[in-house]
């Protein structure tokens, strides 16, 4: 541990990953069990659809209770505290798959996790394909009509397997099947003359999605209203398999502090400036860019001058990304991003604007994550989390980002920016109490979406797409919402604690790459690794 600690004092992110030493990884023993339960967490296929009937689900936890009792045998106690962490991520992804059995049954009470396709976030069935951009060659040919050929079958087992549907879910469902049709329609008439053998098999891909979503719409109305988990088993998830400190309750009462402070600090901010007028939005793509770019490169500059954190060679803006893109957005329908009259969701509404508050959050937190990861070879803690265990890791890192630069001084120069920043604080923060309410069953989707869009302080009317996106989202993966206020919370009390200890020789570039260099895990592992307190985790073995 103590020359881990020497490299990332000394060295670069990317590097000190790329350089640990083997000898710090996990005992073999767990090494071998992880592979193993890896090994049966993708369902079987048959003829190219993937198995989530009775029987095969029966037959996956018949093998997952084995190799629990092999984790259960191992005793680490005597470990390094860096391999105890690794047993804690085996372990809580094992019962990551056990709650899915037990609780989630997304396969029995979820009709959009049945999504052939890759539109975009949120749970979905395994090897779900994304649309290539046309023209295709042979390989890519062959291999989309091959995706598309599994879609009937896909839907056939769905009506058979989905025995537990809850309306909100059907009718989430229902708007995510208008959308895979339009996709397969325009699919099927601009392949007609190049690709025949794809345009038919996403014609009858159509016509299965059609015959599924008619379905749902005959389903929907007797079906028990509410899709969330329960309160109990809500709490059960976040602490045994994401490994988070804190209970519904606790989160109400953080989640609605900060959504009074967020307003708090926009008020103080609008009266600051209030002889200044608001940003006007890009009106073209090239001037959207022009503005992400500047943003990019004046984020990362400052980053690097004023030692915030190590910025690899490998962190560079990317370019030509685009508006954010939903899931609806993909529909071919839909007009273009800045086809008149452009229509803007809330996010589109401040990073029009202003882009950088969701660039912090997005370079040096998203995209840095995901390139780290990649290099990151460690067997376990290196691989991509499974059950959104790294999740609330990933979103409070970013989020804490947004505010960092604001406190820090990136946006001294742009008033309406930090105004634009505390109005995305506002909205996160109004994220939280819908999604405990969804998951107590208190609130409806409807009900929820009502709190969110009235609470978020501008641009957000009753169906603003962001808003019935983001539910949507968290209503189908617990511990989504809260993962952005709650997890920040999380990420400054570990802050906080490092400092007091360290006093006045803190330093904030020592401190993020120290983060960092744990990995991509959860902030109650590294708050373990960083401070050698283990009273968090005593309560989540």
């Amino acid at each position: 541990m103590k020359r881990l600690v020497r490299l990332v004092q000394t060295a670069a992110v990317g590097a000190i990953l790329l350089a640990t030493n083997p000898a710090l990884a996990a005992q073999p023993a767990l090494e071998a069990v992880f592979k193993d339960f890896r090994a049966i967490v993708p369902p079987k296929r048959v003829k190219g659809v993937p198995d989530y009937t009775d029987a095969a689900m029966a037959a996956q936890l018949a093998a997952l209770k084995p190799l629990m009792a092999k984790l259960a045998a191992i005793d680490d106690n005597q470990w390094p505290v860096e391999d105890r962490v690794d047993y804690m991520i085996v372990l809580a992804e094992m019962r990551g798959l056990d709650f899915q059995h037990r609780v989630h049954r997304q396969w029995k009470r979820d009709p959009a996790f049945y999504s052939p396709t890759n539109l975009g976030f949120g749970p979905k069935i395994d090897g779900a394909f994304s649309i290539p951009k046309l023209p295709l060659d042979r390989k890519k040919a062959k291999e989309l009509a091959d995706n598309l050929a599994a879609v009937p079958g896909i839907y056939a087992q769905a009506r058979t397997n989905l025995t537990e549907v809850r309306g909100d879910l059907a009718r989430l469902g229902i708007t995510q099947k208008n959308i895979e049709i339009n996709v397969y329609d325009r699919l099927a008439a601009d392949t007609a003359r190049s690709n025949p053998d794809v345009s038919r098999r996403a014609a009858t891909a159509r016509d299965a999605t059609v015959l599924f979503r008619d379905w749902l719409v005959q389903v929907a109305p007797t079906a028990p209203a509410h899709g969330g988990i329960g309160r109990e088993d809500y709490d059960w998830y976040l602490k045994h398999v994401l490994l988070f400190p804190y209970n519904w309750e606790e989160m109400r009462v953080i989640g609605e502090r900060e959504y009074e402070r967020s307003m708090v600090f926009l008020k103080l901010e609008e009266h600051k400036h209030r002889g200044t007028a608001m940003i006007e939005p890009a009106e073209t793509l090239a001037e959207f860019e022009r503005r992400r770019n500047v943003a990019d490169l004046k984020l990362l500059d400052f980053f690097k001058k004023n030692d915030i954190m190590t910025v690899p060679d490998w962190l560079q803006p990317v370019v030509g990304e685009g508006p954010y893109i939903l899931p609806g957005d993909r529909d071919p329908k839909k007009p273009g991003a800045f086809d008149p009259p452009v229509q803007r969701h809330f996010f589109r509404q401040t990073e029009d604007r202003d882009p950088m508050p969701l660039r912090a959050h997005n370079l040096p937190g998203h995209l840095f994550d995901s390139i780290m990861r990649d290099r990151d070879q460690r067997p376990i803690r290196g691989a991509d989390r499974l059950f959104f265990i790294s999740g609330t890791r990933v979103e409070g890192w970013a989020f804490y980002l947004e505010e960092m630069i604001q406190q820090i001084g990136v946006m001294d120069d742009s008033p309406k920016g930090r105004e634009i920043n505390y109005i995305l604080q506002a909205k996160r923060a109004a994220r939280v109490l819908p999604e405990l309410k969804l998951h107590s069953n208190e609130w409806t989707y409807d009900e929820a979406l009502k709190s969110l869009t009235s609470r978020t302080p501008y641009w957000m009317g009753p169906d603003d797409a962001i808003g019935r996106f983001d539910l949507e989202l968290y209503l189908r993966q617990p511990g989504y919402g809260i993962g952005y206020h709650i997890g920040k919370v999380q990420f400054e009390a570990l802050m906080a604690d490092v400092a007091q200890k360290e006093g006045r020789n803190f330093d904030l570039k020592r401190f993020h790459d120290r983060f960092h260099s744990y990995g991509v895990i959860p902030i109650s592992l590294i708050r373990w690794e960083m401070t050698g307190k283990d009273d968090q985790v005593k309560t989540m073995r």
